[in-house]
């Protein structure tokens, strides 16, 4: 199993419905990987949370894996995405427009039930 740490516009992108989001996050799980956030994804939900959405973000926070992180891991991070911007690269996941031609079609049907099946319990 690898673990895949979520960046935050593609946990806000699920919540918020993107088809091709929540497609790309089951693909992950149906491969046997994991999902995660780390304390700066929770702190960016939390910020930004709309109040209908609190109760969603929860239910998908708590079913994604968490990543402890370290001081030097934040720095070696930055130090990376640096280094690439000065080869004129940026570290991201490719656009959300090509996932769902890859994916498929909505796998749950009703997107209003999206953040609780198929994402495994941690």
């Amino acid at each position: 199993m690898t673990r895949h740490l979520l960046d935050t516009t593609v946990l806000i992108a699920h919540l918020r419905g993107d088809v091709e989001v929540t497609s790309f996050i089951l693909d992950l799980v149906s491969h046997g990987h994991l999902p995660c956030v780390s304390c700066v994804n929770v702190a960016e939900i939390e910020r930004g949370i709309r109040p209908k959405e609190r109760r969603a973000a929860a239910l998908l926070l708590d079913r994604l894996g968490f990543l402890v992180t370290t001081k030097e891991a934040a720095t070696r991070a930055g130090q990376y995405q640096a280094e690439f911007s000065k080869r004129g690269r940026t570290i991201h996941l490719p656009p959300r427009r090509r996932l769902g031609r890859r994916h498929g079609p909505h796998p749950w049907g009703d997107p209003g039930h999206r953040q609780h099946r198929g994402l495994p319990d941690t």
